[in-house]
């Protein structure tokens, strides 16, 4: 198994990257090798401090940076050299089996989708993020690649998402959930009504229509909406989480009597803490490109890294892309031509 990580993006530097990278090559020794993707002279200065630096750990030098200020689709021509396209390319070439990018994410699918390219019968690849739920984390997708989408692209989301969460997830049966204003079928937009309409004739696991708060309850285990929507969900659902955790720690610290009720309650609180944290996930796949590209969130530490080098590896030897091709090949077959019309 051979993982790229870009190393040259994220809020926290390629420090903490690195550091995520040596703590999982120290934990995969004899089955992967980590492949760090970017300045060579500032990757090897930071591995220079590191003692007794794990053997499965190698640096591909790319000299040119990505910065915010980048039109992602222009990254891939006037950027060559820059880190995410390399680790693309290294998994094209078949030098690596994934890439994980931490920096910008529209350069990051930009390069997935422009040299990877997309899976046979996938019109549009999607981000896929789970979210914590009473029960088994919910698959939202797509969580901001595609702003505007039609009907039978969110099909699309609800194939591949259900093949993520039965081969990386571990679930089951995953059942699938249409986001809208409202649980009937008369509700939403054209959108939603009509993506209802297909979702309902061509998923035999399909839900209905859920409303936001239903997401974080466990009905489904699939929830697919447009990017626009799943974005603002995702954003929400962080703030939310944060200001929760912020609020219970500010309440059961204010007093000592409180400080001494806190104290039996130290491990419930971690646990709650840890399924509201981002970096458990470590980061959200890019599903329907001929490859597996995993995107972790701007704020990565190195926890969050190990997590992302843990998600790529389950996609990888779980046969991912293959299931998602074979999967979007059955439905093909299964719908009259005019399901990509809608």
């Amino acid at each position: 198994m051979r993982i790229a990580v870009d190393a040259m993006g994220g809020d926290l530097g390629p420090e903490e990257i690195v550091r995520g990278v040596i703590a999982a090559a120290r934990m995969h020794l004899d089955s992967m090798q980590l492949i760090i993707v970017g300045d060579a002279k500032v990757i090897n200065a930071e591995l220079e401090r590191t003692r007794n630096l794990p053997s499965n750990i190698e640096v591909r030098h790319a000299s040119q940076i990505i910065e915010m200020t980048d039109k992602p689709r222009e990254v891939y021509r006037k950027k060559p050299d820059a880190s995410v396209v390399v680790a693309a390319k290294l998994v094209k070439e078949g030098d690596a089996d994934a890439f994980i990018s931490i920096g910008n994410t529209g350069a990051a699918m930009a390069a997935a989708v422009l040299i990877l390219r997309p899976i046979p019968g996938v019109d549009r690849p999607a981000i896929a993020i789970p979210v914590p739920s009473l029960g088994e984390p919910a698959l939202l997708l797509d969580a901001g690649a595609n702003v505007d989408c039609v009907p039978h692209q969110l099909l699309e989301f609800g194939i591949m998402g259900q093949v993520y969460a039965r081969r990386v997830l571990g679930v089951e049966k995953p059942v699938v959930g249409l986001l809208s204003n409202g649980s009937e079928p008369s509700k939403g937009n054209d959108l939603t009504k009509q993506s209802h309409i297909l979702l309902k004739t061509h998923l035999s696991d399909f839900y209905g229509n859920i409303e936001g708060m239903d997401i974080f309850r466990g009905i489904v285990q699939v929830v697919v909406c447009d990017g626009f929507d799943g974005n603002v969900v995702l954003k929400v659902a962080e703030g939310a989480a944060e200001i929760v955790m912020t609020l219970v720690k500010k309440e059961l610290t204010r007093g000592k009597w409180k400080k001494l009720l806190l104290f039996p309650l130290r491990n419930s609180i971690r646990m709650l803490r840890d399924s509201l944290d981002y970096r458990e996930f470590g980061g959200a796949p890019l599903l329907g490109v001929n490859g597996i590209c995993i995107i972790g969130h701007g704020r990565s530490d190195a926890k969050a890294i190990v997590n992302a080098i843990r998600v790529a590896d389950t996609s990888v030897r779980n046969d991912l892309v293959k299931e998602i091709e074979r999967a979007m090949l059955i439905a093909k077959n299964k719908q009259p031509d005019t399901a990509k019309e809608a």
